[in-house]
């Protein structure tokens, strides 16, 4: 009797045109109908010469590469080989390198950062929210390898760089990044950003800001008054904050959860221009001689009213910032930068920021609104890493997919909504 094969089925090699990322190019259409070519083509000039791979192309290749789930330069490669992209002009790996090797000087990052805006814009004005939710928070990126230029070591003992992100909650869209080393205070450069992400928001949208700590500074607050947006900051407790607190009154604590009271006091921190209403929450710690010891902390905001464990249940959503910021990490593999070269490390940032941006706009403008909650992670599973098999049908090039293959009825409505888009 044969002895039971462990692989049941033989593998061979095939002339046979087939693919393994059948809705890769859904996403290069839906970057085209969202004026990413045009965009590009107006900002970005890198190319020393008019010949060969546009702007487009490089920066499409590594955004490609990004959604496709490449996770460094070589991963680009194995997309130019694939059948669905390899005869439409795919540049190779060391090309894309030295791409992002060009560039050298702030304005060249100025002009990827208008692309990115110019996109992140037209997405907003596409969703038409009525308010939405800014979250402000920064992460730290490794740096493998050794002489790797502008990084540092951040108070964790990472070294590397770190990037300061404001998120729109409610679509998971990044609106304003910035890179630096990984020993950068992580508020630094906050009031800016903030800025920086303003002017891409549909006027009359309201807007609320929430932050930890890092962001807790007179600036942020002044730059949130100035454009009328409510705000929830984690407050540093200081010795004078923590002695205001723990002088408060009994009756003026309220229980908010099985285990923790709140308190409203008004509180001028040195320096702020007025004061404001804190938000105190205490925790049950412990027994200790003189009585009951807790653990206190606090938020600020210029919201005057409202129930306290309403204002502290939306602000503990800025939790969920983590999220976005695993999304680009680890979903767009930006947790290791590629190069050796800061700028052009920086640039694969930015690049990844705008494919983790056309990824969202996929999700809210082209897919049904059940898809909005997944991840790249699910989406690529479900609808770029579709196998398929190409042949020439009239002149044109088909990519035939499975019956079989369980959400084909979504990838043919995503195909038709791209198309529709005007």
């Amino acid at each position: 009797m044969e002895k039971e094969r462990v692989i049941p089925f033989a593998y061979e090699l095939t002339d046979q045109p087939i693919t393994g990322i059948g809705g890769l190019p859904l996403f290069m259409a839906a970057a085209k109908k969202l004026g990413l070519e045009d965009l590009f083509t107006e900002h970005l000039t890198i190319k020393l010469r008019k010949r060969g791979y546009s702007e487009f192309d490089l920066s499409m290749a590594i955004i490609l590469t990004f959604l496709a789930g490449g996770e460094g330069l070589e991963d680009v490669d194995k997309i130019r080989l694939d059948e669905v992209v390899s005869g439409g002009g795919f540049p190779h790996s060391t090309t894309v390198g030295d791409f992002l090797r060009r560039f050298e000087d702030e304005e060249m990052f100025t002009a990827l950062t208008r692309v990115q805006d110019a996109l992140s814009g037209s997405i907003l004005d596409a969703c038409g929210y009525d308010r939405l939710t800014l979250d402000i928070d920064a992460t730290t990126i490794k740096a493998e390898g050794k002489n790797r230029q502008g990084t540092g070591m951040s108070y964790d003992g990472v070294t590397g760089y770190q990037a300061l992100a404001v998120f729109a909650a409610e679509p998971g869209l990044l609106l304003a990044e910035e890179f630096r080393s990984a020993n950068t205070y992580p508020g630094s450069g906050a009031t800016a950003l903030i800025e920086r992400a303003l002017p891409l928001i549909p006027s009359g949208t309201a807007l609320h800001l929430r932050s930890d700590s890092a962001c807790y500074s007179k600036e942020v607050v002044v730059v949130c008054e100035h454009h009328e947006m409510t705000f929830t900051i984690t407050a540093d407790m200081t010795a004078p904050l923590q002695h205001k607190i723990e002088a408060l009154p009994e009756e003026a604590w309220h229980a908010i959860s099985s285990s923790e009271d709140a308190a409203n006091l008004q509180y001028q921190p040195t320096g702020w221009p007025k004061p404001y209403r804190f938000i105190a929450v205490r925790k049950h710690k412990g027994e200790d001689l003189f009585g009951t010891v807790y653990t206190y902390r606090a938020l600020v905001t210029n919201i005057t009213r409202g129930k306290p464990e309403l204002i502290v249940r939306r602000h503990r959503r800025h939790a969920n910032v983590e999220n976005s910021i695993k999304e680009l990490k680890s979903g767009f593999s930006l947790s290791v930068m590629p190069c050796s070269a800061y700028h052009a490390n920086r640039a694969w940032f930015l690049l990844g920021s705008i494919a983790h941006n056309l990824f969202v706009a996929v999700k809210v403008l082209f897919l049904p609104t059940a898809w909005a909650k997944h991840t790249i992670k699910t989406i690529r599973y479900r609808l770029i890493h579709v196998g398929g098999v190409l042949v020439r049908h009239a002149h044109r090039l088909v990519v035939k997919i499975s019956r079989m293959h369980p959400w084909w009825k979504d990838f043919i409505r995503l195909k038709k909504r791209i198309v529709k888009y005007a």
